[in-house]
């Protein structure tokens, strides 16, 4: 009898090629969860201000003068420009007599001389009893009369050249006349804004209007440069500009400013509770505004998320769902989805 080892080994070979060929494929190395890389800050929650922010310019101020003639007259020049400073006493104007007023005067000093002349005759008259006290009285009465009207034409300037004088030191704001013609009594020659009177004003919605209140300390950056300027809060408009639609708010620079000056108004009004976070932590899209917090193991969690006050670096978050047990991630944040894991950058704190 011939041996079978032969053909069972050859058998045993044919069907561990066959295994080999037609075994399933290995599983694929498992891809490597997602991650980001993140900086995080602690949830505090704390009082912060509650900062309003607002464009103006720095106005006169209800301080201003308005400088008027108070007779007609002849404006023949103006010796200052608007924005120029000046000081108590300085000439401001020239003013030449207007022809009607001069008339006008000449007539007042001639009725003032004709009442002398006739009281005169008439006590000269009384010792011949030729007028009696009761003429004397009548007379004494004209003169006085026509001294008063007098008078009132002279202290008004009418009918005399004279020069406009600032009557406190400040800032002339503008002026109201063309030199060289005829101006009725009452036209404004030149506004004039005491030095300590300039004022900032910022219009601002009536919701935010309605959070400040005089007294609020403020900030005034100068646009044209110059740095910051401290200020007050001195009033706020109860009606809405029918202009702009909005609320007028008053300001009390605490330094020199320049009228005119453009200004960005930021106002400390009040006090705000919530989570001070930079603006890197705070996330849009269709949903709405949210946050990603990250748990004890570094898990990203999604927290929608209402911002009381959003400023250039800082947003301040309502505390509503937000644990503070756990950090809020900011720079990179926008790499994170709900449940990644997430590598802190630096030390985590």
């Amino acid at each position: 009898m011939k041996p079978i080892y032969p053909v069972a080994g050859f058998v045993v070979v044919a069907a561990l090629g066959a295994w080999l060929l037609l075994r399933p494929a290995p599983p694929a190395d498992s891809p490597p969860a997602p991650s980001a890389t993140v900086s995080v800050v602690r949830a505090i929650r704390q009082y912060v201000p509650r900062r309003i922010e607002g464009a103006g310019s720095i106005v006169a101020g209800p301080a201003e003068q308005s400088l008027s003639l108070r007779a007609a007259a002849i404006l023949t020049a103006y010796n200052v420009t608007p924005g120029v400073a000046v000081r108590a006493g300085q000439a401001l104007a020239e003013l030449a007599p207007d022809p009607a007023e001069a008339a006008n005067l000449q007539k007042a000093e001639n009725a003032v001389a004709a009442a002398r002349a006739a009281r005169d005759h008439i006590v000269a008259l009384l010792p011949a009893h030729l007028a009696t006290a009761a003429d004397m009285a009548v007379a004494r009465q004209s003169v006085r009369d026509a001294e008063t009207a007098l008078a009132a034409l002279r202290a008004s300037g009418a009918g005399q050249g004279f020069t406009l004088r600032a009557p406190v030191a400040g800032l002339v704001t503008a002026l109201g006349a063309l030199p060289g013609g005829s101006l009725p009594a009452g036209t404004v020659l030149v506004k004039l804004a005491p030095a300590n009177a300039l004022r900032a004003q910022t219009g601002l919605e009536q919701s935010q209007a309605a959070l400040v209140k005089p007294g609020d300390s403020a900030s005034l950056t100068l646009l044209n440069g110059g740095g910051s300027v401290p200020a007050t809060v001195v009033s706020v408009a109860s009606a809405l500009d029918p202009q702009t639609g909005l609320a007028d708010v008053t300001l009390r620079p605490q330094e020199a400013v320049t009228l005119g000056a453009p200004v960005a108004v930021t106002i400390d009004a009040g006090l705000l509770d919530g989570f001070p976070v930079p603006d890197s932590a705070v996330l849009r899209d269709d949903k709405g505004t949210y946050i990603f917090q990250l748990d004890p193991m570094n898990v990203a969690h999604r927290q929608d998320v209402t911002v009381l006050q959003q400023g250039a670096k800082i947003s301040v978050l309502a505390p509503g769902r937000l644990n503070p047990a756990w950090r809020i991630a900011t720079s990179g944040a926008y790499q994170l989805t709900e449940g990644m894991r997430a590598t802190l950058q630096g030390d985590g704190s």
